[in-house]
C-alpha cells in the first residue's frame, strides 16, 4: 500500500441537508494508520513517522486490523474533552521511558472517520456512506481506538450540541463524496465556535526578565504568491517548557523572510520553518491578528500549506458549497 496524503477541509457555517453528515471536530493531530503484515505505521499529514509516540493506539490497532489504512485524528481526552497541554506532552516525546510511562498516565485515543484501503485495496474511489460502512468490517474498537460518531441532515442542531458539549466545532461530508488525497475539498467542510489560525514563524522579539532566554513575542505570518506576509505577533499563551521548545528551533537569517517587512525595533529573524496556532478575535481588513493568544506547535504542518487565501475564508467563516 502506497502512503497516503489526507484529505483536507474547507472552512464554512453551520448548515443542514440530507445529503451530508456531521462528525465531531476533534482537534489534535491527524493521523493515518497503515496495517499490513509489517505491522502498524502512523504517520502525520506531513507523512512522519510517529509510531514510536503512540505505543497504546499502535498495538491497540494491532490487535484487530489488518491489510487497511485508517484516517483519523489522534487525540488525548480530560474530562471527555480533547486537551492541547496533554496532547503536546505526548507530541514532543522521544525518550522512551518518557513515552513509556505517559502512554499509562496521558493514554491518547485514535478517533477514526474513514478508511482509504481495505483488504489491502483502495477503496478512496468508493462514496463516503459506502466507505464508512467498511470501518466496523475492517477495524476493532477498543479504549484506546473508536470509531467516530457521525450524525444524518440536522448540521445547525448538531453544531450547537457539540458547543455545549465543550467540542470545537464539526465537520460535515459529503456523503456521495470520494477520497481525495492531499486536496483541501468543499466536501468537507469544518464549522468551527471560535477562530484559531496556523501560520509561520517569521522572527521574534527578545525576551526580557523571565523570556530573557527565549524570545517575547513571535512575528507570524502566512504565504501569498510565494511570499511570506507579515500578519502580526503574539506574545501571550505559551509555558515556559513552550518557549523552550519553540527558541531551541529558531535558525537566524540576515534578512527577513517577509515579502513586506514589519517596522519592528529589535527584531531578529529566523528562517520560516515552524508552524503555530493561535486563537484570535479576527484578522482585520488590512489583514492583521486582533488579540491573537498562543495555542500550540503544529510539527505536522508544513509552513507553505500556511496559505493567505485559505487564513482569510478561514477568518471571513468561508462559504458553503
Amino acid at each position: 500500500m502506497t502512503p497516503v496524503k489526507p484529505m483536507l477541509a474547507v472552512s464554512g457555517r453551520p448548515f443542514s441537508s440530507a445529503d451530508w453528515i456531521f462528525e465531531p471536530k476533534i482537534d489534535g493531530t491527524r493521523c493515518l494508520a497503515e496495517a499490513s503484515k509489517k505491522g502498524i505505521r502512523l504517520y502525520n499529514r506531513r507523512q512522519i513517522d510517529i509510531s514510536a509516540r503512540y505505543p497504546e493506539i499502535a498495538a491497540a490497532l494491532a490487535r484487530g486490523t489488518s491489510d487497511c489504512i485508517l484516517d483519523g485524528e489522534i487525540a488525548v481526552f480530560e474530562g471527555g474533552r480533547p486537551s492541547f497541554s496533554a496532547l503536546s506532552r505526548r507530541e514532543h516525546q522521544s525518550e522512551m521511558m518518557r513515552i513509556e510511562y505517559l502512554s499509562s498516565a496521558l493514554p491518547a485515543s485514535y478517533v477514526v472517520f474513514d478508511i482509504l484501503y481495505a483488504k489491502g485495496k483502495s477503496v478512496m474511489g468508493l462514496p463516503l456512506w459506502q466507505r464508512k460502512s467498511l470501518l466496523p468490517e475492517e477495524m476493532q474498537e477498543s479504549e484506546a481506538v473508536t470509531i467516530s460518531d457521525s450524525f444524518a441532515e440536522k448540521g445547525e442542531d448538531y453544531f450547537q450540541a457539540a458547543l455545549k458539549m465543550g467540542i470545537e466545532g464539526v465537520v460535515a461530508k459529503r456523503l456521495n463524496s470520494f477520497y481525495q488525497p492531499g486536496k483541501r475539498s468543499p466536501d468537507w467542510i469544518k464549522i468551527k465556535k471560535s477562530l484559531k489560525l496556523d501560520l509561520v514563524v517569521g522572527g521574534y522579539i527578545p525576551g526580557k526578565g523571565e523570556r530573557a532566554p527565549y524570545f517575547g513575542g513571535l512575528l507570524l505570518g502566512a504565504y501569498s504568491r510565494g511570499q511570506l506576509h507579515y500578519m502580526g505577533r503574539v506574545g501571550s499563551g505559551f509555558t515556559e517548557q513552550e518557549l523552550k521548545e519553540i527558541a531551541a528551533g529558531f535558525s537566524p537569517l540576515e534578512q527577513s523572510p517577509f515579502g513586506d517587512a514589519p517596522l519592528t525595533p529589535q527584531v531578529k529573524w529566523v528562517k520560516p520553518d515552524q508552524v503555530v496556532q493561535v486563537s484570535l478575535l479576527e484578522v482585520t481588513q488590512d489583514g492583521h491578528l486582533r488579540a491573537p493568544v498562543f495555542l500550540r506547535t503544529r510539527d505536522d504542518k508544513e509552513p507553505l500549506e500556511c496559505m493567505l487565501n485559505q487564513i482569510l475564508d478561514e477568518a471571513n467563516g468561508g462559504k458553503k458549497n
